[in-house]
């Protein structure tokens, strides 16, 4: 596998704006080279967001994106600790907007306007709450979902990352009612 990032930057001087289209492959080789990349184009000036287009890159290992994601947090939060006025974060762009037109054209996309259609149609399908899962269901789901972000081509990136993000949430809010439950008997 190719493991050349082949970023291509546009600046836009009038807006304060950049973005970094990935062409190549994000993989944990090249993800110093992006970090690079963004923080080049910050000391530049750039005072607005910067938006990284991963929708038209070859290929994205799901490690090198969760490593990525990450880094920029840290990236954040130590220029918040320099300066208040900060310049604004690096958003992700996993699905590009002509992708995301083609899915809401899908046949099997259904619009649910009533909010009590919901459960409905959650039942229908066989789709349960995240709250209903068993440990070893939250585990193999995360599992599941994060080996599906290798795969940036066959599934919608930004609904597998909201997914990932939704178990990690669940895994995380279990083990805090389970430390509280620790704790509380030996009060």
């Amino acid at each position: 596998m190719d493991n050349q990032l082949n970023p291509l930057i546009k600046i836009d001087d009038d807006a304060g704006t950049a973005r970094i289209d990935v062409r190549g492959s994000l993989t944990r080789a090249s993800r110093p080279e992006l970090m690079h990349e963004i923080q080049r184009v910050r000391r530049m000036g750039i005072s607005s967001h910067i938006t990284v287009d991963l929708s038209r890159a070859a290929f994205v290992e799901s490690s090198a994106l969760a490593g990525l994601r990450i880094d920029l947090n840290v990236l954040d939060a130590g220029t918040r600790q320099v300066s208040p006025a900060a310049a604004p974060g690096v958003l992700l762009e996993v699905l590009s907007t002509r992708d995301h037109a083609v899915a809401e054209s899908r046949p099997d996309f259904t619009a649910l306007t009533n909010p009590s259609e919901l459960s409905q149609a959650l039942e229908a399908a066989g789709i349960r709450p995240l709250s209903d899962y068993s440990s070893d269901e939250l585990l193999a789901a995360s599992d599941s979902v994060f080996g599906l972000l290798d795969d940036p081509a066959g599934h919608s990136g930004q609904e597998l990352l909201a997914r990932y993000d939704a178990i990690g949430e669940e895994i995380a809010r279990r083990e805090l009612a389970e430390s509280a439950e620790d704790r509380a008997p030996s009060s």
